[in-house]
């Protein structure tokens, strides 16, 4: 059966990354592994580097979807912090072939420049966004400490979830054993001092 939905390109893309990583990742595969014809993608403007970029742009909208449950949960900000971390382990686990494929790739997918006229790059606010919410949070209750909540958010999103991926993928490492000490690690450069 033809693919006929963006949502059946996005597996695809998923399945050949996943089999042939990024370097084998050809427009052709991504067509058969949907069951178009490759001509038919061409036409739609479909080349391997869009449909590489939608995937990612995809896992970003998901973990938008997914943050606003943590984001408005009850609970210190800390509590709703760990909430973020498991939403963000389950997407990793829901495109760990992708996201793996990438992680040796042109991650560039998931960053962005300010302006064409600045150096600096930014992991995607989609990422980020949530947890520097949740970094301000808790330096208000007293649960969570960053003196750069803007910044400590690129290095949460990046440290947390590239290393989950890391550890699922290359170690076999299971979700618990990941997800646990990935969070202990994270998190443990926030927590707030005790009063001297």
């Amino acid at each position: 059966m033809a693919a006929t939905t963006n949502r059946e390109l996005l597996e695809a893309v998923n399945s050949v990354v996943d089999e042939r990583g990024w370097a084998g990742t050809t427009a052709e595969l991504v067509a058969q592994a949907a069951g178009v014809n490759r001509t038919t993608l061409y036409r739609k403007g479909f080349t391997r580097e869009r449909l590489l970029a939608e995937a990612a742009a995809a896992s970003a909208q998901e973990f938008e979807a997914a943050a606003l449950a943590p984001l408005t949960a009850p609970g210190s900000a800390k509590d709703r912090m760990l909430l973020l971390l498991e939403a963000l382990y389950e997407l990793a686990d829901q495109h760990l072939g992708l996201l793996a494929g990438l992680y040796d790739g042109p991650t560039a997918i998931f960053h962005m420049g300010l302006d064409s006229a600045d150096t600096t790059v930014l992991t995607r606010f989609e990422y980020t966004k949530p947890f520097e919410r949740l970094l301000i949070d808790g330096n208000g209750d007293g649960t969570l400490s960053s003196q750069d909540p803007k910044q400590d958010s690129e290095l949460i999103f990046n440290t947390a979830g590239w290393t989950y991926i890391h550890f699922r993928r290359s170690h076999d490492w299971s979700q618990q054993t990941a997800r646990q000490a990935v969070t202990r690690v994270t998190l443990g450069a926030f927590q707030p001092r005790p009063p001297v």
